[in-house]
């Protein structure tokens, strides 16, 4: 068994070796015979190159092995904190960093030496760059050493070393909460949205003096484009200062609450509204009539959900009944609306139960023949005679009812005046007298005939 493996190892070699002979040209001596090829120039260069090299990288380490030199390496922007437990001291003294400490906080790059044999276990997780704030106790201006600990090393270089701060006294301060629209143009047509509320009207902020003093107030920005739900959520808000700028969120200390926004988003329409039925049996119809009926608008513009807006054609009104009237004059009634939809809005300001009809209600106006009135005939001349061709006439009254259903004719005279007329024939206009001007003053009389046709004769001597 053993002879065949070391007959297998032979083989291989021989197997290498004759490779390699045929990589190199064979040369061959005087005699004839040919030179082993480990004897040729070219391949006893290569073979001493390679034994040089190799006795080389042995000394080199066996060099670092015993000797172990130190080695620098720089680790680039690393991020400097402050010592655990200083921050926390700071703000119990009633004390902040006034501005961003990201800004604040700027990349540094650290070197760090170590023993070669130790270079390749350095990497930046062994690494703590902080700052200590021990000795701030009061606001003002100060240069802090930054410092760096490597676990790996020893840490040689900072760069920066040292950072400016500013430092002023923490205070906190309670702003109002409001809400603008963002979008508001692109907010969808035949759409409404109600008066957001805000289930907080307040938030706290808390950092230096010199930051809060700056702070008006707190917004959340509502986004009204294609807005066609209703919004119950939590929003952002922005800090703004006195020039309505929005703050950096990095200067305050605390966290910046959310506020929570409702806000009702319905589509809407104009909903003609129907003028309301009088009912007037109780009204005396035959003094007095309804002569203008009107509602003070014409629609009510409802919000509501769309299947409730969509089966809306009209909104009715229920009839008003006319009881207790004796006098002419306008009057108003509180108009009940039907048919508006559960859980709708009435838009444009209107309140349906304030809503009231005005109903003017007017004397009835009638007029009346009167018939077979005598004529008063005055103004005669005892040296005439006179011939009348009528001494009876029809009149016509009209008026407001009251009037001309009270109106007797024994109140009225009509006259015929011949005074100062001479022999001739004349057609004069009747003329009337009333008993109560005052009272009939509302009334028109017509005269069906209005002249009375008089013959004038000189009357004979005897």
């Amino acid at each position: 068994m053993e002879n065949g493996t070391q007959n297998a190892r032979n083989g291989q070699n021989n197997n290498f070796f004759t490779r390699l002979r045929s990589i190199f040209p064979q040369d061959r001596t005087t005699l004839g015979e040919k030179k082993p090829w480990y004897k040729l120039p070219l391949a006893r260069r290569i073979i001493y190159f390679v034994l040089s090299l190799l006795l080389a990288v042995f000394l080199w380490g066996f060099v670092l092995m015993t000797q172990n030199p130190d080695r620098e390496k720089t680790f680039y922007d690393l991020k400097p904190t402050f010592e655990s437990g200083t921050e926390a001291d700071l703000i119990l003294r009633k004390l902040t960093i006034c501005g961003d400490l990201n800004e604040i906080l700027k990349d540094v790059d650290v070197t760090v030496s170590a023993p070669l044999t130790e270079v390749s276990k350095m990497t930046a997780n062994n690494l703590t760059v902080t700052v200590n704030l021990n000795d701030v106790h009061e606001a003002g201006r100060y240069t802090l050493e930054i410092k760096a600990v490597s676990t790996v090393g020893t840490v040689k270089r900072v760069e920066p070393s040292t950072i400016e701060i500013e430092v002023d006294d923490l205070v906190s301060n309670t702003i109002p909460v409001s809400y603008d629209f963002v979008n508001a143009d692109k907010f969808p047509e035949g759409y409404w949205h109600d008066t957001p509320t805000l289930l907080s009207t307040t938030t706290i902020v808390e950092g230096a003096k010199r930051d809060i003093s700056k702070v008006r107030n707190a917004v959340c920005h509502i986004d009204l484009e294609n807005c066609t739900d209703s919004i119950y959520g939590a929003y952002n808000l922005s800090v703004l200062d006195y020039d309505n700028n929005e703050m950096d969120a990095a200067v305050f200390k605390n966290s910046i609450p959310t506020v929570t926004v409702r806000m009702t988003v319905l589509p809407h329409r104009q909903i003609p509204v129907v003028v309301p039925q009088i009912i007037d049996d109780e009204l005396a119809t035959d003094i007095f009539e309804i002569v203008e009926t009107t509602l003070p608008i014409d629609y009510l513009d409802i919000a509501a959900e769309k299947t409730a807006l969509d089966a809306l054609t009209e909104i009715t009104c229920e009839p008003i009944r006319l009881t207790g009237i004796t006098e002419p004059g306008t009057y108003t009634f509180l108009v009940k609306m039907n048919d508006i939809p559960e859980n709708s809005y009435v838009l444009r300001g209107v309140t349906p139960n304030t809503i009231q009809c005005t109903v003017v209600i007017a004397e009835r106006e009638i007029e009346q023949r009167f018939v077979g009135i005598p004529v008063t005939f005055i103004g005669e001349n005892d040296g005439y005679n006179y011939i009348y061709d009528l001494h009876y006439v029809d009149i016509i009254i009209s008026g407001p009812a009251r009037l001309v259903r009270n109106f007797a004719s024994s109140e009225l005279t009509i006259i015929v005046n011949v005074k100062g007329r001479t022999a001739g024939e004349y057609d004069i206009e009747l003329e009337y007298t009333l008993e109560d001007y005052e009272l009939y003053a509302e009334l028109n009389i017509k005269f069906v005939r209005p002249t009375v046709h008089v013959t004038v004769t000189p009357r004979e001597s005897l």
